[in-house]
């Protein structure tokens, strides 16, 4: 028995026949996403890469709703617009600009507002750029400044792998925490 030869977008075009092997390797190196196209003959249409056999393969990327997916530029061409992370840095930094604001009574929910608020947004960045975004990314930020490092270290593991704004998160809500315990002792 042979093996079955598979068709695949690329770009506007297809591409193949090419084997099984072929389109995993394609799949690792980012060159088939979540989104593209595939088709073999038994199939009846072109299916999404995630809904074929190969999102079974343990380790493929596929298996993660994060990853990228594929959507149109303004040209109507396949590709992936970056993901701005403004509203990560802005959450990153929040706890420092919510130190002086904790003095001031009765205003700890201005803080899970803001991280809210924040998250939203960034959800909205995020599903712009082509990624899907899932309700699991807000959770931690129901917890406020100390969920948010929880959501940047998410974010940064399935959109863009960049740590700083997950670290510098991490350190300004631990300066707001040693802020916060020093008032407390007093």
């Amino acid at each position: 028995m042979t093996e079955a030869s598979w068709h695949f977008q690329d770009g506007d075009k297809s591409a193949g026949p090419v084997s099984a092997a072929v389109i995993r390797q394609k799949i690792q190196a980012g060159q088939i996403r979540r989104g593209s196209l595939l088709w073999r003959e038994g199939t009846p249409d072109w299916l999404p890469a995630e809904r074929t056999e190969f999102l079974r393969d343990r380790d493929s990327p596929l298996n993660n709703p994060y990853a990228p997916s594929v959507s149109c530029d303004a040209s109507g061409s396949p590709g992936m617009f970056p993901v701005p992370a403004s509203a990560a840095w802005i959450m990153a930094l929040a706890p420092l600009a919510l130190i002086p604001l904790s003095y001031v009574p009765y205003t700890g929910f201005v803080g899970v507002v803001l991280y809210v608020a924040l998250s939203l947004w960034d959800r909205r960045l995020i599903k712009a750029g082509g990624h899907e975004s899932s309700l699991a990314l807000l959770w931690p930020v129901l917890l406020g400044g100390l969920g948010a490092p929880v959501y940047l270290f998410l974010r940064a593991s399935r959109i863009d792998r960049q740590w700083a704004y997950a670290v510098v998160g991490l350190l300004t809500a631990v300066v707001f925490l040693i802020d916060t315990l020093g008032r407390i002792a007093l």
